[in-house]
């Protein structure tokens, strides 16, 4: 089986998969039944059966004669015999208790998941044994999830990493009477009218009027639309806002998500871009943990550190407006700043959710620069409790001897729990004309204890500094601007050099430093964000998956990277897969190259 991918959103990815001998199909998709009773709709690009019947040019994936009985949906209180795990040519049946998932392996087949229909109920089982599958057998292979999907459920089942379903569901529910809608599901007896226009429901009057075969139509023309939605949601980076508008109205699809969130986070941080061109909706209090906004606060705390020089702690609030500069409230609070002499030696933090706290360095990195949250004016404890907890590890790796807070009153007294020494400016409103006076009055007060005069330029060059610890880690931050001798230019369009070469740049798009062949030395020589292709391999724009010897598991898509052939780096560009995935995949970019020896 031949599999390319085009977009990742998340687990859930789209591409073309090809088996039979070039037959292909779109990713994710829907298994169609072709059997004496039920035919296969003409949009049908994969079709399942239980025995040799030719499938007119789709994609076939055999099912067992009886799967009720047999290998693909059974309970998982069956007799050990039904436990075991079946290969075939094209496909793998995985039974899903843990017995059997210990044993899989890597491969680039369809694994066809039997027994989820008794696991899924049971949230943390059901989530814990499909990404484990998801893990196991690795990027290369296909998930196929018989018996579960239904229009509500199908995003966040993609979400997980379940490439392919079937209409099992579709089917059984259609027995009782119930009709699939985004939304949920909903019996036909109880519809005054019909709120779909798919083609089983326009040859009816009223929803009375449907038997069992317009409703197991209208079932599955609803779920091959809501694929369709599936499919750009992940193409555009909004998956995860789909489940999150489909999980809404369904108690149990919200505990899975939230089960998934919160106890697999490397999981999900695994395979999340660190930059994105699409804007982070943090709508729900799950927003808390998501994978770029946990990975903010990791990255914060354990790379980061303040700027050299910075004494003078400032907390001020998060604006509307991303990046924060540009908000009219934070222009405010820059004139009152830059009023006072020396005000480099302060040092400004934003508080917020769902991120934590942001230094103001790194306001242009995702997700800082472009993220949305509701704004109330009231904090729930979560929010409280993890501002809290961030900002009690940040201020122990960093140390300033005057911590200045400019934030309203419901978060100042959060600020406070921890550290009761603040010096309180806000008086009422964080821009009225007294408290900006207030702040004003305070910082001069604070910097006239200090005798020396931190210049512009040291702490232009030291701010770049903490921001390349956060994006590279301290290592290579320290080592590449040790080796920088000038920096042209200003933020954002700041370039380094050292010995008259360009080391590195700030680029506005991508919202990071990009790294030329010589910044990215300093990659090759730390061992990090490294990917190894064969001696002799010839470096051209993109180096496909298959030229990949090893890569730096750490490497996440849209990272940058150092290419390395003959032990000597060959090439810098930005990782289009991550680390694991550049290892398993036959197919598609690895890395797009921007300069290559």
């Amino acid at each position: 089986m031949k599999l390319k991918i085009k977009s990742r959103d998340g687990a859930g990815r789209t591409g073309i998969m090809q088996i039979d001998g070039g037959v292909e199909a779109n990713i994710p998709n829907i298994v169609y039944f072709d059997t004496d009773r039920f035919k296969p709709p003409d949009f049908a690009e994969i079709v399942g059966v239980y025995d040799d019947r030719e499938t007119g040019g789709k994609v076939r994936i055999r099912y067992p004669e009886h799967p009720w009985l047999d290998r693909d949906i059974y309970p998982a209180s069956m007799p050990s015999r039904f436990h075991s795990t079946v290969e075939e040519e094209n496909q793998i049946i995985i039974p899903c208790n843990m017995e059997a998932i210990v044993n899989v392996k890597r491969n680039n087949k369809i694994n066809l998941l039997a027994n989820l229909v008794s696991i899924y109920p049971r949230s943390r089982q059901f989530v814990k044994n499909v990404v484990e599958i998801r893990e196991k057998a690795g990027y290369g292979a296909l998930l196929l999830a018989p018996g579960i999907a239904n229009a509500q459920n199908l995003s966040l089942l993609v979400y997980m990493g379940i490439d392919l379903v079937d209409v099992t569901s579709a089917i059984l529910w259609a027995r009782k009477g119930m009709m699939f809608f985004p939304e949920g599901m909903v019996h036909s007896k109880d519809m005054e009218e019909l709120s779909c226009d798919c083609p089983s429901c326009r040859k009816v009057r009223s929803p009375s009027d449907m038997d069992f075969k317009d409703i197991m139509m209208h079932n599955i023309h609803v779920m091959n639309q809501e694929l369709k939605r599936v499919r750009y949601a992940i193409s555009t980076g909004r998956l995860r806002e789909l489940v999150e508008s489909r999980i809404s109205s369904s108690p149990e699809l919200a505990e899975k998500f939230r089960i998934l969130n919160e106890e697999f986070y490397q999981f999900l941080e695994e395979r999340t871009p660190v930059s994105r061109r699409t804007k982070l909706k943090a709508v729900l209090l799950d927003s808390l943990n998501y994978p770029e906004v946990k990975r903010f606060r990791e990255r914060l705390l354990e790379r980061y550190t303040k700027p050299e020089g910075a004494s003078i702690l400032l907390l001020l609030p998060c604006s509307a407006k991303k990046p924060y500069s540009l908000s009219k409230s934070h222009r405010k609070f820059r004139e009152a700043i830059l009023s006072c002499d020396n005000h480099h030696i302060v040092h400004e933090v934003i508080v917020t959710s769902p991120l934590g706290i942001v230094p103001r360095e790194l306001e242009n990195f995702y997700p800082a620069d472009s993220y949305d949250i509701p704004v109330t004016g009231h904090w729930f404890e979560d929010e409280k409790r993890m501002i809290r907890d961030t900002f009690r590890e940040y201020i122990k790796r960093n140390h300033y001897d005057v911590i200045v807070s400019h934030l309203p009153e419901s978060l100042n007294e959060v600020i406070m729990e921890e550290i009761s020494d603040v010096l309180a400016t806000c008086i009422d409103n964080p821009v009225s004309k007294k408290s900006l006076d207030r702040l004003r009055d305070v910082l001069k007060d604070s910097i006239s204890q200090y005798n020396r005069a931190i210049k512009p330029s040291e702490r232009f060059r030291n701010s770049i500094k903490s921001m390349m610890m956060y994006q590279f880690g301290r290592k290579v931050a320290e080592e590449l601007m040790d080796s920088c001798d000038r920096i042209k230019g200003s933020f954002p369009n700041v370039r380094i050099y050292g010995k008259g070469k360009l080391l590195a740049s700030f680029s506005p798009d991508r919202r990071m430093f990009s790294l030329s062949i010589e910044g990215a030395r300093f990659l090759f020589s730390n061992r990090v964000y490294t990917v190894k292709v064969a001696d002799g391999f010839d470096i051209r724009g993109s180096i496909l998956a298959p030229g990949v010897l090893a890569a730096d598991e750490d490497i996440r898509i849209e990272d940058e990277v150092a290419v390395v052939r003959d032990d000597r780096i060959c090439g810098v560009g930005i990782a289009r897969m991550n680390g694991k995935e550049m290892m398993d995949m036959d197919y598609g970019e690895a890395v797009k190259i921007r300069y290559h020896t």
